[in-house]
């Protein structure tokens, strides 16, 4: 016997609803997983740790600047006349 014809309208509008949310859920769920899965794949393999260049740009108690690069001593900065785009953003021209 197929109860879903003898169900009233609205009953019948949430089972249609509802299959159709599974439906959706399930193809998400699906999708996701690939794509998790498949992540790893479409990544650029990574430098060696040799390769990377590390550095950085600090300011020491006395206000100068240094270059800090991977291997190598802090090297000062003379930026007496730093470009227009850094004034106002903590740079200022001595």
């Amino acid at each position: 016997m197929n109860k879903f014809h003898t169900a009233i309208p609205p009953i019948q509008a949430l089972w249609l609803v509802a299959g159709a949310a599974t439906v959706l859920g399930v193809a998400w769920l699906l999708t996701r997983t690939l794509r998790e899965i498949m992540a790893p794949a479409a990544r650029p393999p990574r430098p060696e740790a040799g390769d990377l260049l590390v550095y950085g740009v600090v300011q020491d108690e006395h206000g100068q600047w240094h270059v800090i690069r991977h291997g190598h001593a802090p090297q000062p900065v003379d930026w007496t006349n730093p470009p227009r785009e850094l004034l106002g953003h903590g740079f200022r021209a001595e």
